[in-house]
C-alpha cells in the first residue's frame, strides 16, 4: 500500500478515533454531568440528613427531657397518692370520731333532758322554798307581834300580879289582924 493510502487510512483511523474520543468525551462530559447532579444530590442529601441528624438530636435531647421530667411527674404523682391515702385515713378516721361524737350528743341530749327534768324539780323546789321562805318570814314577823304583845300582856300581868300579890299581902295582913281580932274576942 502506498504510503498515501498508508497515511490516509492512520488519518482516518485518527479521525475515527478523534470521533470515537469526541464520543467517549461526550458520553464523559454527560457522566460527568449525571456525577456532579447526583453529587448535588448527594450534598442535598447530606445537608439534609445533616439537618434531620440536628433534629434528631434536638429530638433526642428533648425526649430525655420528657422522660425527665416523666419520672419526676411519676414521683410526684406517688408522692400525691401517699398524701391522698394519709388523707383518706385521717378522714376515715374522722369519720369514725364524728360517729362517736354523734354517739355521744345523743348521750348528751339524753343527759340534758335529765338534767333539765332535774332542774325544773330544782326551780319548783326552789319557788316552793322561796314561797316557804316568805311565808315563815311572816310567821316570823307574826310571831314578834305576838310575842310583842305577849310581853305587854305579860309585863300587864305582871303588873295586876304584882298588884294582885300586894293585895294579897294586905288582905292577908287584914285576915290575920281580922283573925287576932275575932281570936281575941
Amino acid at each position: 500500500m502506498p504510503e498515501n493510502d498508508v497515511l490516509q487510512a492512520i488519518v482516518a483511523n485518527l479521525e475515527k478515533i478523534n470521533g470515537r474520543l469526541d464520543t467517549i468525551e461526550k458520553r464523559l462530559d454527560k457522566i460527568e454531568q449525571r456525577l456532579e447532579r447526583i453529587e448535588q444530590r448527594i450534598d442535598k442529601v447530606e445537608q439534609r440528613l445533616d439537618k434531620v441528624e440536628q433534629r434528631l438530636d434536638k429530638v433526642e435531647q428533648r425526649l430525655d427531657k420528657v422522660e425527665e421530667r416523666l419520672d419526676k411527674v411519676e414521683k410526684r404523682l406517688d408522692i400525691v397518692e401517699m398524701r391522698l391515702d394519709k388523707l383518706e385515713e385521717r378522714v376515715a378516721k374522722l369519720e369514725e370520731d364524728v360517729q362517736v361524737i354523734k354517739q355521744d350528743i345523743v348521750i348528751l341530749k339524753e343527759n340534758d333532758k335529765e338534767l333539765t327534768r332535774r332542774m325544773n324539780a330544782v326551780y319548783d323546789q326552789v319557788a316552793f322554798l322561796t314561797e316557804f321562805r316568805t311565808e315563815m318570814i311572816m310567821f316570823r314577823d307574826e310571831v314578834y307581834k305576838r310575842f310583842d304583845n305577849l310581853e305587854q300582856q305579860t309585863g300587864r300581868l305582871k303588873e295586876g300580879f304584882e298588884y294582885l300579890r300586894d293585895m294579897t299581902v294586905e288582905h292577908e295582913i287584914d285576915i290575920r289582924f281580922l283573925k287576932r281580932v275575932v281570936r281575941a274576942s
